[in-house]
């Protein structure tokens, strides 16, 4: 292959010595990475990535492949590379790639993220059944003096089975600092008949108010609007109060807290 073709737009080089197409998915760039050097395993922001786990934007404005090695072994140095050592590494195949593992993964993104954000991470793990509120707390409980995991210690509690998306799990937090009573996640309603009626993110069932996020594309597709005003009338129909939650409303949430505080008659 000529020096021109190598050196073509549509190529792009994950590594010296190899070229990808210039849109490869991450998992192709880690393959050759894995040709270059066999001894590494994918890690922090690269293994959420690999996992499909939510990543924060901070991580999402990294370009580098992050690998990590067992102690003595040197970390890699290669240009879009980050390189790390440890002590001790569990490591899972995933994708046909070595990935470190989940729980690891979790404690290694404590480091990089805030607590609500590694809450969503420790909530993805869970439902996708990568790893379990259990397992979690013992990967945290055999690990000595690294970061994050003071803020690690103060997200594990808030992670629980049954969150089905990132901004569902921030959400809770949201209500979960606010000092808001604990809701039940994802509950579906059913009509006097037995019918199915909706599954809604958050609810106080006692109450009949359901909190529901709104990610945009319930205001930029067109069916799905028309779909959220049928399905918002039937719950009414059934009692209950529907407030929803943009993410407008997570940046700053005075008037949310307010008003599901006052739908909870907890205050005037």
């Amino acid at each position: 292959m000529p020096r021109s073709r190598l050196r073509a737009a549509d190529l792009a080089r994950p590594v010296r010595g190899f070229r990808v197409p210039a849109d490869a998915e991450l998992a192709q760039r880690c393959r050759a990475l894995r040709l270059h050097r066999s001894d590494l395993a994918f890690s922090h922001s690269t293994a959420l990535e690999l996992y499909g786990a939510p990543l924060s934007a901070r991580m999402r404005r990294d370009p580098r492949i992050h690998v990590t090695v067992a102690a003595p072994t040197r970390a890699p140095q290669i240009h879009g590379v980050a390189g790390h050592v440890t002590r001790s590494i569990v490591v899972r195949s995933h994708r046909g790639l070595p990935v470190i593992a989940p729980e690891q993964s979790w404690l290694d993104a404590a480091a990089m993220l805030t607590r609500p954000d590694l809450v969503a991470v420790g909530d993805y793990f869970v439902a996708h059944g990568f790893a379990t509120p259990a397992s979690l707390e013992t990967a945290l409980a055999a690990s000595r003096g690294r970061r994050g995991l003071s803020v690690a210690r103060l997200a594990l509690p808030l992670i629980r089975a049954g969150a089905e998306s990132p901004s569902e799990s921030l959400l809770r937090v949201l209500l979960h600092d606010a000092g808001l009573p604990p809701s039940a996640l994802n509950v579906n309603v059913f009509d006097l008949q037995g019918r199915f009626v909706a599954r809604v993110d958050l609810a106080y069932e006692d109450q009949r108010i359901a909190v529901e996020y709104e990610g945009d594309h319930h205001r930029t597709d067109r069916a799905q609007w028309h779909k959220d005003i049928h399905r918002q009338g039937r719950l009414e129909d059934l009692g209950w109060r529907v407030i929803r939650v943009t993410a407008s409303d997570l940046s700053t949430p005075a008037t949310l807290l307010t008003r599901i505080r006052r739908a909870l008659g907890l205050e005037r």
